[in-house]
């Protein structure tokens, strides 16, 4: 249980550490909620899992890697729509960039031994 807080709580930081004082105020929030809503849905999916459990089964695979992809559709969808306010270094930001930062995050280097594949 407790490596699961600390993914959650690496997770919670991950973009809101990003962001600064001259990003607007309404990415901000957006971001805060997405992650939010991410830190939830991931919570659940964790409290569910055995913690003596070395690998996922494929459904739970499937049930990480679609709650990881949403979390990045929704943090790019929020990008394109403040992209024009944001300062350079995030309105070039492209999805594939937002993959790699969520996949080089250290809560992503924790779950590399549950030998997790998910496809963006």
């Amino acid at each position: 249980m407790n490596k699961k807080m600390i993914v959650l709580l690496i997770l919670c930081g991950l973009f809101v550490s990003l962001l600064h004082a001259a990003v607007p105020e309404r990415y901000v929030r957006s971001v805060e909620k997405i992650s939010e809503n991410y830190n939830s849905q991931m919570r659940n999916f964790l409290s569910t899992l055995n913690p003596r459990q070395t690998q996922f089964s494929l459904q739970q695979q499937q049930q990480y890697c679609s709650i990881v992809n949403r979390y990045v559709q929704d943090l790019y969808e929020v990008t394109n729509q403040y992209r024009s306010e944001l300062p350079l270094s995030y309105a070039n930001m492209t999805k594939e960039s937002l993959v790699q930062q969520v996949m080089m995050s250290k809560e992503m280097q924790i779950l590399k031994k549950y030998n997790i594949q998910c496809n963006f």
